[in-house]
């Protein structure tokens, strides 16, 4: 039996291969009926920054459960390679679990990673990030605890997938 997933913004089910297509589809409706007219004026940068849920991208199909640091390597490659300037924020628990701490600790140490504080919802850092820039998050995260708060947050929320070699943008 195929495996199937549910569509963040209709919340039908789809197989896991028909589901991209159907959310690009479904976001767009969402986005045109859903936000108020100020926030349609916003256009989809393309490069500049972006910020990028590297917890999540860390843990992005791992087999054992533990993250890998190369899940973060290849993001911040081919974010840099498609022209933008990639703002990376992990939990600050995720160097305790990371299968590389010590070369977490490095991109850390030389700004291509920012921790957030030990007791800082990493989620909020992102969003606070987002919202003063003007710009998207990287995350296959869906943020439902925080959509009631932040209305805006739907529409600069931007899925990814990922082969061995680089992060693809959908």
């Amino acid at each position: 039996m195929p495996r199937r997933a549910r569509c963040p913004y209709c919340d039908r089910l789809f197989r896991v291969d028909k589901l991209d297509e159907h959310v690009v589809r479904c976001r767009q409706r969402h986005l045109e009926r859903n936000q108020p007219q100020q926030q349609q004026q916003w256009q989809r940068p393309v490069g500049g920054e972006i910020v990028v849920d590297g917890t999540n991208i860390a843990h992005y199909l791992t087999a054992t459960g533990t993250p890998r640091v190369h899940n973060l390597v290849i993001a911040q490659r081919s974010l840099i390679s498609a022209g933008y300037t990639p703002i990376t924020v992990v939990s600050a628990a995720l160097i305790h679990r990371i299968d590389h701490p010590d070369i977490l600790e490095e991109m850390i140490a030389s700004g291509e990673v920012v921790e957030s504080g030990r007791g800082q919802n990493d989620d909020l850092v992102m969003i606070r990030l987002a919202q003063r820039k003007g710009i998207e998050i990287v995350t296959n995260d869906r943020f439902l605890d925080w959509l009631d708060r932040y209305p805006w947050l739907a529409g600069r929320l931007r899925r990814y997938r990922m082969t061995p070699h680089a992060l693809i943008l959908l």
